[in-house]
């Protein structure tokens, strides 16, 4: 079934696909890698804006390497999807993937089809140029984290749908992917405010990320609200794809990604899905060695169903063997028997740029009167030299918060982008919660971040209600 797939999503014309072994020899090679910052594969639009560049990340060697285009989350409110890609080509460059960043238009700066028209052009770009860049035309696939997984799921999920194709930048070139990776992306909008169990988004607001993604509240506009949906183009001719959520996500429901491998499952198309209890809205969590054993898998492959419970772990070794099959045309080989221990994931060989710094165990400023107000949690999620990925989290006291402020001290570093969330100042940051995620019943959480230049180590927090 892979490879009759395979096939299907290559009718662009590409020579066979290499096996698998030639990629996995290729990938104990990547010792070090090639950086190209900033391309732009199709104008700005605004002129300024950075909707339309791509960061790529090639491991040394003469390749041709697989390529993952990835895109950060952020509720569709941030035109720089590409940042934070350098945390993932950490994990992918050593393991023999290329990986491109790829930035497309926030909500504020353009609608619905937009977005996917953006990611379709980065594709094209890419793969009209993968002679220059090192790069195998045949074996890309798309991921994703959150409203980025979302971008990763339509990429994948509408080939050959031509209102969805757009005409930007690179055209007479296929934007078809071979695989896809969503890690928490919402799939269905109309079906978000049922399924949210004491989220702390109101998903029928006109103020929601998804009304401001589309124009409009979402029970205003049904129909424009299905386009959307990644779940709706689901058939047997889409690539293989990888599923990952937490349990513990309040921020896009669970049940998102449940009815997303429903729909692939139904449809005979090769999917392996890691449910995650206690993990949250954030890829470190999901793939984090704390959680290996308790994860329930299922596994579809050729129309035939295997949920195995504790094993394979979500670990990027896991993540990358999928890709690898799913190039190659075979499918997932399910383990039966459970893992009884949870087990680490091998440190695979650091490459000289990026480099990566272990996300060191979150620290907390609490404000003052936490009962009344709220706590924040500071986290370095990615580092590299001269710049940073910090997470927040902002967490209510023992009573609801109608909206939240947050300050951010510096010493070694400056922001330069954050989203979810609005912001001022650059090394004294202080951010205020977005329209949609200031109301907070006691308790609960919600998660901003930035990007910075210098260090994020070394960082302070406090937060009060707004």
């Amino acid at each position: 079934m892979w490879s009759a797939r395979i096939r299907a999503t290559a009718r662009w014309g590409v020579a066979a696909l290499v096996a698998v072994g030639a990629i996995t020899a290729a990938g104990t090679s990547a010792n070090a890698v090639q950086t190209t910052p900033n391309i732009a594969y199709a104008p700005a639009d605004p002129a300024g804006s950075r909707g339309h560049l791509l960061d790529l990340y090639v491991p040394d060697g003469a390749g041709p390497w697989p390529l993952v285009v990835w895109s950060t989350g952020s509720a569709w409110t941030s035109d720089d999807g590409k940042a934070g890609a350098n945390a993932i080509a950490q994990q992918l460059n050593p393991r023999g993937i290329a990986v491109a960043g790829v930035s497309v238009r926030s909500s504020s700066q353009a609608k619905f089809p937009a977005q996917v028209h953006d990611v379709k052009a980065a594709i094209r770009y890419l793969r009209a140029n993968a002679a220059q860049y090192r790069l195998d035309p045949g074996k890309f696939a798309t991921m994703g984290d959150s409203s980025g997984g979302w971008v990763a799921a339509m990429g994948a999920l509408t080939g050959g749908v031509a209102s969805l194709e757009g005409n930007l930048g690179t055209t007479g070139v296929s934007s078809t992917v071979q695989a896809g990776v969503d890690f928490f992306g919402p799939t269905d909008f109309i079906r978000l405010a049922q399924q949210d169990q004491g989220g702390w988004i109101d998903h029928n607001s006109p103020d929601a990320p998804e009304a401001q993604l589309l124009g409009c509240a979402i029970p205003s506009c049904p129909d424009k609200a299905r386009q959307a949906d990644p779940i709706r183009y689901v058939d047997a001719n889409d690539p293989p794809m990888l599923l990952l959520h937490g349990r513990a996500d309040n921020v896009v429901p669970h049940a998102q990604t449940e009815i997303l491998y429903d729909a692939l499952n139904a449809a005979c198309v090769d999917t392996r899905f890691f449910s995650v209890p206690g993990a949250g809205h954030s890829h470190a969590d999901v793939t984090s060695a704390s959680r290996y054993g308790q994860q329930t898998v299922r596994t579809t492959d050729g129309c035939r169903e295997t949920v195995t419970q504790g094993t394979p772990n979500p670990s990027w070794d896991t993540i990358a063997a999928f890709l690898k099959d799913a190039w190659a045309g075979t499918g997932p080989t399910p383990t039966p028997t459970p893992t009884p221990t949870p087990t680490s994931t091998p440190t695979p060989t650091p490459t000289p740029t990026p480099t990566s710094t272990p996300t060191p165990t979150p620290t907390s400023s609490p404000t003052s009167n936490p009962q009344a107000g709220c706590t924040a949690t500071y986290t370095v999620v990615s580092s590299w030299p001269g710049g940073f990925v910090s997470e927040v989290k902002v967490t209510a006291g023992n009573g609801p918060l109608g909206g939240w402020r947050v300050s951010v001290s510096l010493p070694s570093g400056s922001a330069t982008n954050v989203w979810s969330g609005q912001s001022a100042g650059g090394s004294h940051l202080t951010v205020t919660n977005a329209p949609w995620n200031g109301q907070l019943g006691a308790g609960q959480s919600t998660v901003f971040g930035f990007q910075g230049t210098g260090s994020g180590a070394g960082a302070t927090v406090s937060c009060a209600a707004a």
